[in-house]
This record gives C-alpha cells, sequence and structure tokens, in this order.
C-alpha cells in the first residue's frame, strides 16, 4: 500500500502530461478544418474582363457623330463636282481637237497625189477592189480643184505592140469615165496609153505581169 501510494504521484503526472498531449491534438485537429473553411471562404480575386479587340477600331458608320457625317458629305460633293469638272473639260478639248483633225486631213489630201489602179489580164473594167481606191482619188481631186491629171493606160508585155496600146487606151478612158461620174469636170483630165512601153516590173511571171496591168496619174504642172 505504501508503495502504491509512493507511485501515486508518478501516475497522476502521467496522466497530466497524457491530457495535455490529447488537448493540444485535439486543439490541432479542430483548427484545421476552420482554417481551411476560412481559407476556402476567401473571395476569389476577379481580374476585370478584357475588351475584345474590335471596341477599339472605329466606330461604325451608325454611330458617327453629326459632325463626321457632315463631313463626309462635304467630301463626296467636292469629288462629284471635280468629277464634273474633269468631263467638261474633256469634252471641251475634244471639241477644240476636232477642227484640227479636219484640217490635218485636208492637208493630207492636199499632199498625196492620186493612187494608181490595177485592172485584170486583157480587160479595160475598173475592178471591184480597185473602186475603193477610185473614190479616193476623187475625193484628193475635189480637194484640190485647181490640179490637173494626165491618165495613163499600161498593159503587160503579152500580146502585140498595136493591142496593147489599144488596151491601154481603153483602160485610161474608163478610168476618165469613172471620176466623171465622181463629180470630176472631163477638162481637168487627159489620157495616153503606153501599151506595155513602160512596165513597172520587169518578169515573166503573173506576180509581175499584174503590177503592170495598170493606170498612174499624173500631176500636170
Amino acid at each position: 500500500m505504501k508503495t502504491f501510494k509512493c507511485f501515486l504521484p508518478v501516475i497522476f503526472i502521467l496522466l497530466l502530461v497524457l491530457g495535455a498531449g490529447c488537448t493540444k491534438k485535439v486543439i490541432h485537429t479542430e483548427a484545421t478544418p476552420y482554417a481551411s473553411i476560412k481559407a476556402e471562404s476567401k473571395p476569389a480575386t476577379i481580374k476585370p474582363e478584357e475588351k475584345p479587340a474590335a471596341q477599339t477600331e472605329a466606330p461604325a458608320p451608325d454611330s458617327l457623330s453629326a459632325q463626321e457625317q457632315e463631313r463626309k458629305i462635304k467630301e463626296e460633293a467636292l469629288r462629284e463636282e471635280a468629277l464634273r469638272r474633269k468631263s467638261l473639260k474633256e469634252d471641251s478639248l475634244k471639241e477644240a481637237a476636232a477642227p484640227k483633225g479636219t484640217s490635218a486631213r485636208e492637208e493630207a489630201s492636199r499632199t498625196l497625189s492620186p493612187e494608181s489602179i490595177y485592172f485584170d489580164f486583157n480587160q479595160a473594167i475598173v475592178r471591184p477592189d480597185q473602186k475603193e481606191i477610185m473614190m479616193k482619188n476623187a475625193q484628193w481631186l475635189k480637194a484640190n480643184p485647181q490640179a490637173r491629171i494626165k491618165i495613163e493606160g499600161n498593159c503587160d508585155e503579152r500580146g502585140t505592140a498595136e493591142y496593147n496600146l489599144a488596151l491601154g487606151q481603153r483602160r485610161a478612158d474608163v478610168t476618165k469615165d469613172f471620176l466623171e461620174g465622181l463629180g470630176i469636170a472631163s477638162k481637168r483630165m487627159q489620157t495616153i496609153s503606153y501599151g506595155f512601153e513602160r512596165p513597172l516590173v520587169r518578169g515573166v511571171d503573173e506576180t509581175s505581169w499584174a503590177k503592170n496591168r495598170r493606170v498612174d496619174f499624173v500631176l500636170i504642172r
């Protein structure tokens, strides 16, 4: 019994130590969930939402201010006025250039001489493809009313000299009649035939002969 009493203080001390340890452990375990709840209950920091890049661009036309709309209307009016003036200027330039172009054509008609025309073999008829040249020759004579011409008939080398002289004369006469029909006075024209005496091209092929079957126009000075 005495021995138990001797251990009693020791047992009491151990109980106190164990009790203190348990108390400390309970406080620790109770504080942990509280701290967790406290941490979880802390409001999260909300970052400001970034604005879309499109918001930094210029506003839509519908949202333009009255001043900007007025400026755009004035700019459009100025562009239309500039285009109108440009169109008027171009029209005036065309009108001014028209007489010059006419004068240039008239001057060309005064400096050019009538062109030669060509005939088919053994024919004294103005070919359809030569009539346009005859029209130009008539215009030239009308543009130069003081000019007088000599109409020269020519042939290729085939046939006799007498036959070709007669054929060349028929070609010259037909050409004169054609020009008279276009309004050229007969007194301004003379005719002559050279037969095959004046070939334009020396050769014995159709290409050469075709160039020698012709009528030339020579100005009379």
